[in-house]
């Protein structure tokens, strides 16, 4: 099983975490720093080294970056990663920041992996001191939009002029009796996925253009590994 670790400030709770998960059949763990030169990002990557010192004599260890601000785009590095290990992934987001703990959830429950977190120990003084417990967190099942409407989505892209351009996208040379029945058709799922926030519409003179939401780019990128 392979061990995704998060790494912020708290080396010594992040050591505690990966101890307290000893019993797991861990092989492997990635320390995921992030990409951008943002205010702290410089200790959490001595951090990081100074984890990979420390655990190499027990783990195969990797050093892996992800965006710490786009949630969406973590989650879709998250993704593509947990889809290429051949062996399980847990998650492991004890010493991150928010915004990566949520990506690391939301990429917990497309992939149905585990995740973890732990509850951090206080002395008198309020000082932190350690670990309570690791706490398993529960994941919901995503229910992906269905086949056709991941068409739909994939056939906008980077955006439609109009609702006819989708349906000329869609169906190629189609026929003008068979225009209105395909209209209400893919009027009816357009629907759905705008009540989802998958896509969003935008006025354009007579015209409405339609887009992908970051989750809409989400969900294509998720979509096959939601399935595998």
């Amino acid at each position: 099983m392979i061990q995704f670790v998060f790494v912020g400030h708290k080396k010594e709770r992040i050591i505690e975490s990966i101890r307290a998960l000893r019993r797991e059949p861990i092989s492997k763990i990635v320390l995921f720093i992030g990409e951008e030169d943002i205010p702290g990002e410089s200790k959490a990557r001595k951090t990081a080294e100074e984890l990979k010192k420390d655990l190499e004599p027990v783990y195969d260890i990797e050093i892996a970056k992800i965006d710490k601000k786009n949630v969406i785009r973590a989650a879709k590095k998250l993704l593509e990663m947990i889809r290429g290990e051949k062996e399980g992934v847990l998650l492991n987001a004890s010493g991150s920041l928010r915004s990566v703990a949520i990506a690391a959830y939301i990429a917990a429950c497309v992939t149905g992996s585990r995740i973890v977190t732990s509850i951090p120990k206080y002395d008198e003084n309020e000082e932190e001191v350690g670990i309570e417990e690791i706490v398993e967190i529960p994941t919901l099942p995503i229910d992906f939009p269905g086949e056709e409407q991941i068409q739909i989505l994939s056939a906008i892209d980077s955006g439609v002029d109009s609702l006819d351009e989708l349906i000329k996208r869609l169906n190629p040379g189609i026929t003008s009796d068979k225009f209105a029945k395909e209209r209400s058709r893919v009027s009816h799922h357009i629907a759905k996925l705008e009540k989802i926030g998958a896509v969003r519409k935008l006025k354009r003179g007579r015209n409405v253009r339609i887009e992908l939401t970051p989750l809409g780019q989400f969900l294509m990128g998720g979509i096959g590994i939601g399935s595998a």
